[in-house]
This record gives structure tokens, C-alpha cells and sequence, in this order.
């Protein structure tokens, strides 16, 4: 069985007191732990959909019909669906109007997280995520959101807020070929948003890092911090995946010549996602990228 859904089995006293879910029979047992129904049938679904009998983009077969088919209970099947979500590979929504779970491409998707640093980025009416997205062969969309707030403690310390002062709250939903991908949520100081024009309900096309600049609050320094977390309820509706699943976040943190000028927080999916940091003169960048060409997953 796959390692994939090694960290799904439990003993059967475990099973027995936890879950009502269907278990398999005592042929399937390894090692002396048992092998819950749902697991052997997540890895089933998971095996197909990496063999393209559901491709991406397309729904599984509904939960009754999955219930007929492996002959277990409801509770059993929303498990198994909720474990692949868990894995990445889908996610629920809409395709043709009708409503169910759909499956997710397979593979990582790189996401080059020092492109929009660069001194010798090429100017475009796309913000960082779009250009991003269409590097690497993806049809970008966001749904984009403005509040003003009072932010957690250590973000309105970096930012300059007293605890007590609202900031600006910049929140994007990002999505690949329709498919929930990523949240950027950015917290600037209400006094630099008002300078800059980002106290706006509107997304700025050309992104913030351009409206900074052209404000003269130029970006020339960043940290990035990179965790893992598990999704919250909140991470869940937004990104469309169970509760627990694994997410990579990232905190960048960026400063002009006199002050911080945001703190931007990126929540993408985990196992679904390459964050490649690129450092150094391009002469010798080519020279790594040639040699990343025939890199597998």
C-alpha cells in the first residue's frame, strides 16, 4: 500500500472505539494494524486518477455511487474523499453547473517566489501571481478584498500599528484554471495604505509592489519565513480542502529605505506547490535552469 495513506492507519481498538467506518478483513492486515475500508478505498481512487480515468478537471462519481460500488456506508466514502483531499488531488465545486468533487491536476505546480523582487522585472499590467501563473502554463483568476482591521499582535508590531489601530487588510483568492490555489492576505499601516492608494475596495491589476514604488516607498529588503501549517474551517472554505489538510505558508515581510511596508502572508497548498527562490547574476541562473530541465517530480 501506497505511503501515501500510511499515516491513516490505526489499530483496529483504535477503529473500534473512534470511527464506525467499514474495515476491511483480517487478509488485508500488515504488521499487525489494520487497514481502514476508506484508506484502501482512497488509494484505489488515487491510483485511477493518476492512470487518467478521472481527469483532471472532471467530477468522481458521487457518493452514492461510490457507496454501491466498494459496498460501504456514507461515512466511509466521505472519508475516503476527504483523505484524497487531504493528499491534494481534489477539491469540491462546480463543472457544468453540477456540483460534486472534482479532481485536481496531478503533480506540483512552481510558484518562483523572488521573480517580483527582481531589479530587472519586466513591467506588466499583471500583478505577481498572474505573471506567475502564466510562466508556468496556468490560466490565472482572483477574487480580491479590502477591510480595515485590527491585526494580530506581532503583525501590527511589524507593521508599526499600535494593538489597538486598524490596518489595511488586502486579501486575494487565487485560482489556477478555476481551481482554488492559494490566499494572499497583506497588512499595511493605515497611514502608507492612505499614501499609496491601497485603502481601496479595487485590486490593483499592476500589483502593489508597483504602486509602492511608484508612491516612493520603493521595497529594497525582504525575509521570508516558510511553515507548515494545517487548515483551519476558515483555510478550508477558502482553498476548498478538509479541515487538517496541509498547507505551506508563507510570511514575507518587505521595508523600503525608512520603514516596513507590508507584511504578506501566502497560505497554498501543501503537496501541491514548488517554491523556488532564484539568487544571483543571470549568467549563472541560465546555467541552473538548463540543468533543472529534466528534473522529474
Amino acid at each position: 500500500m501506497s505511503n501515501m495513506f500510511s499515516s491513516s492507519y490505526r489499530t483496529c481498538q483504535e477503529l473500534a472505539l473512534s470511527s464506525p467506518v467499514d474495515m476491511l478483513d483480517m487478509s488485508n492486515l500488515q504488521r499487525g494494524l489494520a487497514v481502514p475500508a476508506y484508506v484502501e478505498i482512497a488509494e484505489t481512487l488515487a491510483d485511477e486518477i493518476a492512470a487518467g480515468t478521472w481527469p483532471p478537471g472532471t467530477l468522481l462519481p458521487t457518493h452514492k455511487e461510490l457507496q454501491s460500488r466498494f459496498d460501504v456506508s456514507r461515512i466511509t466514502i466521505t472519508s475516503a474523499i476527504d483523505e484524497l483531499g487531504k493528499q491534494g488531488m481534489v477539491y469540491s465545486g462546480y463543472v457544468g453547473g453540477r456540483r460534486g468533487i472534482i479532481v485536481r491536476p496531478i503533480g506540483r505546480t512552481d510558484h518562483f517566489a523572488t521573480e517580483a523582487l527582481r531589479s530587472d522585472r519586466i513591467q506588466t499590467s499583471y500583478d505577481a501571481f498572474s505573471e506567475n501563473a502564466r510562466k508556468v502554463g496556468r490560466k490565472p483568476s482572483k477574487k480580491f478584498d479590502m477591510r480595515m482591521a485590527r491585526p494580530p499582535a506581532w503583525i501590527a508590531d511589524r507593521v508599526g500599528a499600535s494593538h489597538d489601530e486598524v490596518v489595511v487588510i488586502r486579501i486575494t483568492h487565487q485560482y489556477l484554471d478555476g481551481e482554488p490555489w492559494a490566499r494572499e492576505t497583506s497588512y499595511y499601516a493605515l497611514d502608507l495604505a492612505q499614501k499609496v492608494g491601497l485603502d481601496t475596495t479595487e485590486d490593483l491589476s499592476q500589483g502593489t509592489i508597483r504602486a509602492l514604488k511608484d508612491a516612493g516607498f520603493e521595497e529594497i529588503a525582504w525575509i521570508d519565513e516558510l511553515t507548515d501549517e494545517s487548515a483551519n474551517p476558515t483555510d478550508a472554505a477558502d482553498l476548498a480542502v478538509p479541515v487538517g489538510a496541509p498547507l505551506l505558508v508563507q510570511t514575507r515581510t518587505a521595508a523600503c529605505s525608512t520603514r516596513i511596508t507590508r507584511v504578506s502572508q501566502f497560505h497554498r497548498l501543501g503537496r501541491r506547490n514548488r517554491l523556488i527562490w532564484e539568487l544571483g547574476k543571470s549568467a549563472g541562473l541560465e546555467i541552473i535552469r538548463n540543468a533543472r530541465q529534466g528534473d522529474s517530480e
